[in-house]
């Protein structure tokens, strides 16, 4: 692996000092320019470290010099995320070989037809296992193009339909990235499911993602198989996500819209398809994006392509998600080598949750007081205010236009769950079992009948633990409020007028109450950027922004998926609404 930047500019200036004594043939111009070579170097060095560069640069120039050193963060993760699902596939760390992996791949190119058809044939079999997605990257030893995107596949060894999670020979295949997940695509839309997805997107530098996913896993709402418990079917912050992600940033190689709307369906409905044992009584698929770096890139996406399922936006105040940030960074330093210390797939395929979550992707780059206020900041903090930031922008904007793409997600305040005071609960109630309630409704889309008792049972003893372990993790790097860094987060934010309209929280967060709904009828006022405070509350519905008060049918907002009504249905069943019939008909 290539080892980051800085570490090949780590010689001394003392080992110039020592060649230059030791060679006396050296003229006095060939010392004076070795004199200031050092010096240059010394610069170079000094310029890296971020406390300095803020004294010596100039806002703009500060902000340009870290997002590279973003940008390349988040391209080595890709690439060491890449490696780990490769060694996953390969046999493992004794057995897979890096100088041998090429000739391991059987390669498909676009104009092999035939061999194309039986591969979607294969993989729409539903008595054999779907392929774990490995990496999106072009082949440099591919003679034909080497600027060709291409899709790694490995089809697990042995019988059954499920992905092992230990590590094994796959067999491997290489396709062409458009063309297979066009015909992918096509195939899935021809395929009746009854399987539901649920999209969790992240403004909370991962502790939405994180404690959802425990959550819903923790249910156990599975099916049996052999006598053990499947838990419920969750995918947690893919890597081949955050390699999409990265891809539509650069997109240097005129990959078009639609064409990524087509690969976004056909490899969220591969991977669906790939743990469909494991979806549940509640035929329900939780995806997680990578974190709320890739939420710019991926949300609006993932939206239009699957409007009618459903989708959570889990969110923080910004000072609340850089003390989680700052957390992580702490850990696990900028390294991208986060490595599961089990080789389990759904370990290893997980995209490093200290890079998704504090490296911003696609950084907002039309707010002009942005730069002055990130410059008062460390490089930690900036790089998460910035991706919080940029994740909220992305939410905001598509919520300005949901009268055309319908976005109606469950907003979940991650306050609630953490029961913090002051949000909502006046009276000092716990309102964190009554939001916990809420959101499982949504995900499982049992908003219309009661969860089991023993479903719920479970949940609240995991939010139970997750709160613990995550206020624990984060103890040493709380910002307090009105502390002299958290006025500096709160002028970043400020810098963003739309997340202040009105002085409130974010549009349509979902109150704690047994006939919660997903359109707000009462909106907290306070900034997001902090603990909000009580705040007044609104008892009309906030009236459409173009159509004014125009009469229109009475919609029960209540129900997940109401307000999407009017949109074209497809083949697919609405992840939003409950079920019209029986789901144990459908495979």
């Amino acid at each position: 692996m290539i080892e980051p930047a800085m570490s090949s500019t780590s010689c001394s200036a003392s080992d110039f000092c020592t060649a230059d004594t030791e060679s006396s043939s050296i003229s006095t111009l060939e010392q004076l320019a070795l004199a200031l070579g050092i010096a240059g170097l010394s610069i170079i060095l000094i310029l890296q470290m971020d406390q300095i560069s803020r004294r010596i640069l100039p806002p703009d120039r500060l902000l340009a010099k870290r997002r590279q050193e973003y940008a390349y963060a988040v391209e080595q993760c890709v690439e060491y995320s890449a490696l780990m699902n490769r060694q996953h596939v390969g046999g493992g760390k004794s057995l897979y070989s890096p100088k041998s992996d090429s000739m391991a791949w059987e390669k498909i190119a676009k104009s092999d037809d035939a061999e194309m058809k039986a591969l979607f044939e294969e993989i729409l079999d539903a008595t054999k296992a779907a392929p774990v997605i490995v990496a999106i990257e072009q082949d440099t030893e591919d003679a034909a193009d080497s600027n060709e995107y291409y899709l790694f596949l490995a089809f697990p060894p042995g019988k059954g339909v499920s992905t092992p999670e230990a590590p094994g020979l796959y067999r491997k295949v290489r396709v062409p990235l458009v063309a297979f997940c066009e015909g992918m695509a096509k195939g899935f839309e021809g395929q009746m499911t009854s399987t539901a997805l649920c999209f969790v997107a992240d403004a909370s530098s991962g502790l939405g993602s994180e404690m959802l996913t425990s959550i819903v896993e923790a249910c156990d709402n599975g099916v049996e198989l052999n006598m053990q418990q499947c838990p419920q079917a969750t995918i947690s912050n893919p890597s081949w996500m955050f390699s999409l992600a990265l891809l539509n940033s650069k997109n240097t190689h005129n990959i078009t819209k639609d064409q990524f709307e087509r690969i976004i369906f056909a490899l969220c409905r591969l991977d669906a398809w790939r743990v469909r044992e494991s979806v549940g009584a509640n035929r329900t698929v939780l995806f997680t994006l990578p974190g709320q770096a890739s939420v710019p890139l991926l949300l609006p996406l993932i939206q239009k392509v699957f409007v009618h399922e459903r989708h959570v936006l889990s969110h923080d105040g910004c000072c609340h998600s850089v003390a989680m940030g700052t957390a992580l960074r702490q850990e696990y330093g900028s390294s991208y080598r986060q490595t599961a210390a089990r080789e389990e797939w759904k370990l290893v395929s997980a995209t490093p949750r200290v890079i998704s979550s504090t490296h911003p992707i696609a950084p907002l780059r039309h707010n002009r007081e942005l730069p002055d206020a990130l410059a008062k900041l460390n490089s930690v903090q900036a790089s998460i205010v910035e991706a919080w930031m940029a994740s909220v922008d992305t939410f905001l904007d598509m919520k300005a236009q949901e009268r055309k793409n319908f976005y109606t997600p469950f907003v979940c305040r991650m306050g609630f769950l953490m029961k913090r005071s002051g949000i909502g609960n006046g009276d000092g109630s716990d309102l964190s079992g009554l939001a916990l309630k809420n959101v499982l409704q949504y995900i499982t889309g049992s908003r219309s009948r009661a969860l089991p008792s023993e479903v719920m049972e479970k949940a609240v003893a995991c939010l139970s633990e997750c709160r613990a372990n995550a206020e624990a993790y984060v103890e040493k790097f709380k910002l307090a409020v009105n502390s002299p860094e958290s006025i500096l987060i709160e002028k970043c934010v400020f810098t963003h007028k739309s997340i202040l309209i009105g002085e409130k929280t974010l549009l349509d967060t979902v109150q704690p109450k047994e006939d919660w709904s997903l359109k707000a009828a009462r909106k907290l006022k306070s900034c997001m950027c902090c603990v909000p405070g009580e705040g007044d509350e609104e008892d009309e519905e906030e009236e459409d922004r173009e159509g004014g008060s125009k009469p229109k049918e009475k919609i029960d907002m209540s129900l997940p998926g109401a307000f999407a009504t009017g949109a074209g249905r497809s083949k697919y069943v609405d992840g939003k609404a409950g079920f019209a019939f029986d789901p144990t008909k459908f495979q």
